[in-house]
């Protein structure tokens, strides 16, 4: 029944991810790889005003999410040759099947997934399955999302209506919910290969080069199969940066509505895309608008097309839960009222230790900064040691060895290119990544002991991954041999062995995550296994199972025996019907992870590591020979 599922899943997600905005743009006069990302971009948004219309108007999901369906495939019948010779053009046929690996690539390493761990994360992955329920389900307005709790305006909703609509046809299930995301997520492949060139002014399209950097990127990875919002944002931003830049050097108008309409768009995904809607607007009005054939009609259709797209989300949650929590539930305006005074002061302080931990690793700094996982097993040890170099530091996130070759590169282009006559996408360049770093790392509401690229700057990190394919083939052998290295540190340290650390799970040989314990006095949780994984990933469990597992508990004599106990396993309980509205209870009181069906198998780890075999000879073939 679940390999129906899955399979109706992988038909849906293609096909309606494609044909209705292919549909619009097919006769656009635009590059064969341009219409391929417009053409999934606009297809993602009208399927977000769908859900949305099926959401606010209380359609039943099932039934509207079909007729949906029904279109998508009517408007595939009618494009279907447009279509076929679209991806007929070599250059459309290499990005997809670059993507189809990537997919492959991650649906492997979810198939070792049995929970979700690393640094501090705890939850994130949780809320967003909350929030794509409370739309699925039609929970009370006033919900709260759940592990936070957050108001329900405090997250922008286009990627979680998009995987509703999805799952209302394929099943209301957590696994299935992880191969949504991840589809989604993975997208940003699609325009990072069409801005390469325009980054590394190299000759060729470097999809090879660029598919193989992604699939050894530990950020890249953990993004991708991780179920929260960010890595889709960053595809919407790339995107937007692609049509924008192609629409000023081209003085095309409907390349710059796009490009703003793309960018709206990722904003309605994550927030932190927010960052480079400012530099890409600010970009327009110093620099693009006053030498703009009609500028003052183009601006107007740029502020009321993507005016309209925000105001779906803006209007309708000022309109239900009022203005006040419609932004000041956003964890960073919120986090403001909280600074001890004086607020402008300590805001600027805890800004500026963000952006310097994101970007000098933890490695050297002083103090015990690994306490703050308190790990004593060596391999959960190493895993968190490198987890938290590749994650949240801007630098390394590129790589052992890609990320300081990308510092490097942006020299070589900002800066010696100076005096080329080069100096219009200079500027451009030198706007965005300032604003994208120095907002970006501002967006983020608290301190971060090891950084915070993995929250806000994906679209930079991305963008660097670009670059530095685009560049790999001019650059020194010396060069590419430490690319072709450090890509074997990164799937070594960040990649295959965090999937390992996650497929870790209790069985009836090995107990990994303790169970509800009896102190003295009072009722509380063990600490994990003291060889094993930190609380963070304990609790990440316990997310996982804790319906399932408070019930059991509470039938244990111990429970019965001690009030305290009681009452704190109750609470547990509780939650499934003050955040879920009793989806534990109808589901087995437990998560599911795509790994939990192939538990106990060898086979997930070995296609792993003879994908990455290949993967490597390619690189070595493409690099050194």
């Amino acid at each position: 029944m679940f390999a129906a599922r899955l399979f109706l899943l992988l038909a849906l997600l293609p096909l309606c991810s494609f044909f209705p905005g292919f549909f619009l743009v097919r006769r656009l006069r635009w590059s064969p790889l341009e219409k391929l990302g417009a053409a999934v971009g606009s297809s993602l948004i009208l399927l977000y005003l769908a859900a949305f219309a099926i959401y606010a108007g209380g359609l039943p999901w099932r039934t509207a999410a079909w007729a949906v369906a029904a279109v998508c495939l009517t408007l595939g019948l009618v494009v279907r040759r447009d279509a076929a010779r679209l991806v007929g053009s070599p250059q459309v046929r290499n990005v997809v099947l670059g993507y189809l690996f990537l997919l492959g690539w991650m649906f492997t390493i979810l198939a070792m997934i049995r929970h979700y761990s690393g640094g501090g994360w705890v939850g994130d992955w949780l809320e967003h399955f909350n929030r794509t329920v409370f739309f699925l389900d039609g929970f009370p307005r006033d919900s709260m999302a759940f592990p936070g709790p957050y108001p329900m305006p405090a997250r922008p909703p286009l990627m979680n209506l998009v995987a509703a609509l999805f799952l209302a046809q394929a099943g209301e299930q957590f696994e299935l919910f992880q191969v949504a995301f991840t589809f989604l997520n993975l997208l940003v492949f699609l325009p990072c290969c069409l801005i390469a060139p325009a980054l590394a002014r190299g000759v060729r399209r470097p999809v090879v080069l660029l598919m193989a950097l992604f699939a050894l990127s530990p950020i890249i990875v953990q993004n991708a199969t991780y179920t929260w919002t960010k890595l889709f944002a960053a595809f919407y931003v790339v995107l937007g940066l692609c049509c924008y830049l192609a629409g000023w050097r081209k003085n095309e108008h409907a390349r710059m509505l796009a490009g703003f309409l793309f960018l709206a768009a990722g904003t309605l995904v994550h927030y932190s895309a927010g960052p480079y809607v400012v530099a890409v607007t600010l970009h327009y009005l110093l620099v693009v608008f006053r030498r703009r054939p009609e500028r003052w009609r183009e601006m107007a259709s740029i502020v009321a097309v993507s005016g309209a797209l925000l105001a779906t989300w803006f209007g309708w949650s000022i309109a239900v839960h009022g203005a006040k929590q419609t932004f000041a539930a956003n964890s960073t305006l919120s986090a403001i009222e909280t600074l001890p005074e004086p607020k402008l002061r300590t805001f600027v302080e805890i800004r500026a230790e963000n952006l310097y931990r994101s970007i000098v690793p933890h490695p050297l700094r002083r103090g015990p900064l690994m306490n703050f996982v308190a790990e004593t097993s060596i391999p959960g040890w190493l895993r968190e040691y490198f987890f938290l170099i590749y994650q949240p530091n801007a630098v390394f996130a590129m790589g052992m060895a890609g990320g300081p070759l990308v510092l490097y590169l942006l020299y070589r282009v900002l800066w010696r290119e100076r005096h080329t006559g080069r100096r219009q996408p200079q500027r451009f360049w030198l706007i965005l990544i300032p604003c994208g770093l120095l907002l970006g790392t501002a967006a983020h509401p608290g301190a971060e002991v090891f950084g915070v690229a993995h929250v806000t700057l994906l679209t930079l990190l991305v963008l660097g991954l670009s670059l530095l394919a685009g560049s790999l083939p001019f650059l020194s052998r010396a060069a590419r041999g430490a690319i072709v290295i450090g890509c074997v540190l990164d799937f070594s340290l960040g990649v295959f062995l965090q999937a390992r650390m996650q497929h870790l799970e209790n069985g009836p040989e090995r107990t990994v995550f303790a169970r509800f314990a009896l102190m003295p006095g009072h009722a509380a949780i063990e600490a994990p296994h003291p060889r094993l994984l930190s609380r963070f990933a304990w609790e990440n469990w316990f997310r996982k199972h804790q319906f399932a597992a408070c019930r059991a508990w509470m039938e244990a004599p111990e429970a019965q025996l001690n009030p305290l106990a009681h009452t704190a396993l109750e609470r547990c309980l509780w939650e499934d019907h003050a955040y879920w509205r009793g989806w534990y209870e109808h589901h087995g009181g437990a998560l599911v992870f795509l790994g939990d069906h192939a538990a106990g198998s060898s086979l997930p780890t070995v296609a792993l590591v003879v994908l990455f075999l290949g993967l490597l000879s390619v690189l070595y073939r493409q690099l050194l020979c």
